[in-house]
């Protein structure tokens, strides 16, 4: 019987210790994830993907546009302040600024395309004479 009263006791003494571990290690990690930096801000997300993403982040006076997958960060660009904000005075968004460096890059692609077409065409062409 006596054995039995403390295995109990013990028992309730380690729900005890688990639960006020729980507790406090609760309220740590919420002063964590509340912290702001001092010093340095996200000033905006743009979701590419399920798991990507474009961030831009604001260090001091310079802003810098980071890329963000699941398994890195990689540095893309960096920016001014004044740059940067300037920008958004002429009412475009951090997505529309994106979006035109997108588009442009298509259509340079698109002209790189049309340009190997051309001369894969113009190749083909000279075989057939020499036929």
């Amino acid at each position: 019987m006596e054995l039995g009263i403390r295995i109990v006791f013990a028992l309730v003494v380690i729900c005890v210790l688990i639960y006020i571990t729980y507790y406090v290690l609760r309220i740590v990690n919420k002063k964590m994830l509340g912290r702001k930096g001092e010093y340095i801000k996200i000033v905006d997300l743009l979701p590419l993907s399920q798991d990507s993403m474009l961030v831009l982040v604001e260090i001091g006076d310079k802003v810098i546009l980071l890329g963000k997958t699941q398994k890195s960060i990689t540095f893309l660009k960096e920016f001014s302040k004044d740059q940067l904000f300037n920008l958004g005075e002429q009412h475009h968004s951090f997505k529309n600024i994106i979006d035109n460096q997108i588009n442009s890059s298509f259509d340079l692609k698109n002209k790189v395309l049309n340009l190997y077409n051309l001369i894969k065409d113009s190749e083909g062409k000279e075989d057939d004479e020499k036929k």
